[in-house]
């Protein structure tokens, strides 16, 4: 549930930074009526700023992805008693996760093939905003999250540039992950044992 809450925590932020950079264009744009740079000076606002503020979306949300990740292998670590921990393991948080769920905890989220490499693509999107100013190493990667979940204009050329609505569907996927891994969960170690 408290996922559940961030996740929405995270969504309406997003729709406030979306307001926020509608509210700036609009105040630029009745500044800059009669600028012969009006273009240049809009344009440059919506490539940096809103940019900026969108990718913070992005990086928050995968945070929060890999703390759940590892939270949840604490908990089953604790829960399971296991003496292999997350951190023993190596790999991408993502890698880390699924060996840890499937191999040491035994769990079955019912995550296809597919499933794994949209979290990967997410992953990737996220590392490309963070270590190479937006530009993707793994294209082929990204462009078959875009086509499975129709998200056009996500990838230009090898830029990823978001938006509120890719936004809305990436927290949306990871939204969906997160039930699923809790429903596991929940299912294995009820809270209401009678």
């Amino acid at each position: 549930m408290d996922a559940d809450l961030q996740l929405n925590d995270l969504r309406e932020y997003l729709i406030d930074v979306k307001k926020f950079i509608d509210r700036k264009r609009r105040y630029r744009e009745k500044r800059l009526t009669k600028s012969i740079f009006k273009d240049i000076a809009l344009n440059m606002f919506t490539e940096s700023f809103s940019t900026t503020l969108y990718d913070s979306v992005m990086i928050s949300l995968w945070i929060f992805m890999e703390s759940e990740f590892r939270g949840y292998c604490r908990a089953m670590q604790s829960v399971m008693g296991i003496k292999i921990s997350y951190s023993d393991i190596y790999g991408s948080s993502i890698e880390k996760f699924k060996i840890y769920s499937q191999k040491v905890a035994n769990l079955d989220f019912g995550l296809t093939n597919e499933n794994w490499e949209d979290l990967k693509a997410i992953n990737e999107i996220r590392n490309s905003m963070v270590h190479s100013d937006g530009v993707v190493k793994n294209k082929k990667l990204v462009e078959i999250f875009m086509k499975r979940h129709k998200l056009k204009g996500l990838l230009e050329a090898d830029r990823i540039v978001l938006s509120k609505k890719s936004l809305e569907t990436i927290i949306s996927y990871c939204r969906l992950v997160n039930e699923r891994i809790y429903t596991v969960a929940l299912k294995r170690y009820p809270k209401d044992k009678k």
